[in-house]
């Protein structure tokens, strides 16, 4: 058999990888049943990692059935007669694994599968359509039971692999639609969590209050988030700003992960600060997520504002970090663990064979009140 591969960029746990190269390896029948591994001083000189994450990795596949152990021999590939079950495995599709947010919906999603005595074939795009489409192949080839799906953003969805008549699994999606696919798609309530976030800037006494964006205005999550904005402000008596968009269309720079947001977003921040420095600036912003609601406390810095004596500002999300920024931020808190959670119960309902009815699920979200939004000065 050929090496396993491990990268170690990646944020995914290498032993979650390592037992994501096995079940692969299992499923495409490059490991036959009976067959040996070798041995773990042999793969820690191989891959070059420490024993306790192939014992961790060996005990998963162990609890799978993938694997079996012989005293005084070793280790060997389990006779699965038939082949690996279809309806024991679910495939786990995300664009980034870079946060808690990611590392919650992943949680929530195996903490459910689990208890139901499936396992998880989880595998990060980072983003890119092709490798999502290369993954997607890859896992239908596995024989998954189904797939939970966190799409990468991209224009053109029609050259996706989702779109195949190859691929016939059951399929949930999370946080957003495809355009062209009805899918079960379990989500926030990113209307009203974008209603919350807008009343809140307006029962503070803001009348200019802006949306700020990167140009994804026609991503589902952000264009519910932008209409409820906009909503808001027309059920006040109030004529909504033109958005305001800056750097490229992607959410989140891949890079950044490796590199301080300032240095990372250091165009959009100062393209951020020559805006609020203008006479014509609104008082408040809401931003489309919490990274947003950082270039802008960086941005108004820069500007000479103070956040949220000039500015106030409010995100969405409720990443960890968001109530360690200076100010903490005022947010819209999202539930990851339950979206996951609430995804593989849709899927599993589909793989025992329910018809998926209900396209949509939408979960609450809530606001929450922190100290970078105040009155503006002339309401205090």
């Amino acid at each position: 058999m050929k090496p396993f591969t491990l990268a170690r960029e990646s944020a995914l746990p290498l032993h979650r990888q390592l037992l994501n190269e096995l079940r692969h390896a299992i499923l495409t029948g490059e490991l036959k049943a009976h067959d040996q591994l070798p041995g773990e001083l042999e793969l820690v000189v191989q891959l070059g990692i420490s024993r306790a994450t192939i014992r961790r990795a060996w005990e998963s596949a162990l609890e799978e059935g993938l694997l079996y152990r012989v005293a005084g021999k070793g280790t060997y590939v389990s006779d699965l007669q038939p082949p690996l079950p279809r309806r024991k495995i679910v495939g786990f599709l995300v664009p980034g694994f870079h946060s808690a947010f990611d590392s919650q919906l992943l949680a929530g999603a195996e903490n459910v599968l689990r208890s139901q005595g499936y396992g998880v074939l989880f595998a990060c795009t980072e983003r890119n359509v092709d490798e999502e489409n290369r993954l997607l192949r890859e896992m239908c080839d596995d024989s998954v039971a189904g797939l939970l799906i966190w799409p990468a953003v991209t224009a053109v969805s029609n050259g996706r692999y989702l779109l195949s008549a190859h691929c016939r699994l059951p399929i949930v999606l999370l946080d957003r639609p495809l355009p062209g696919l009805a899918l079960p798609c379990v989500t926030s309530h990113n209307y009203l969590g974008g209603m919350e976030a807008t009343h809140h800037l307006l029962a503070l006494g803001h009348r200019e209050v802006a949306f700020l964006a990167s140009p994804l205005l026609d991503l589902w999550p952000i264009a519910e988030r932008f209409r409820a904005y906009q909503e808001a402000m027309r059920s006040a008596s109030l004529e909504p700003l033109p958005p305001l968009l800056i750097g490229p269309r992607e959410e989140i720079r891949v890079d950044a992960v490796r590199r301080s947001v300032a240095e990372a977003y250091a165009s959009e921040i100062a393209d951020l600060a020559r805006a609020l420095a203008h006479p014509g600036r609104p008082t408040a912003i809401f931003a489309m997520n919490d990274l947003m609601a950082l270039l802008t406390v960086i941005a108004a810095g820069q500007a000479g504002l103070r956040v949220p004596h000039d500015l106030s500002v409010v995100g969405f999300d409720n990443l960890s970090l968001v109530e360690h920024f200076a100010p903490p931020l005022t947010t819209v808190a999202q539930d990851p663990f339950k979206m996951g959670a609430e995804a593989a119960r849709r899927l599993l309902t589909i793989v025992e064979g329910e018809p998926a009815n209900d396209v949509w699920t939408l979960l609450p979200t809530r606001l929450i009140v922190r100290a970078s939004t105040a009155p503006p000065p002339g309401r205090r």
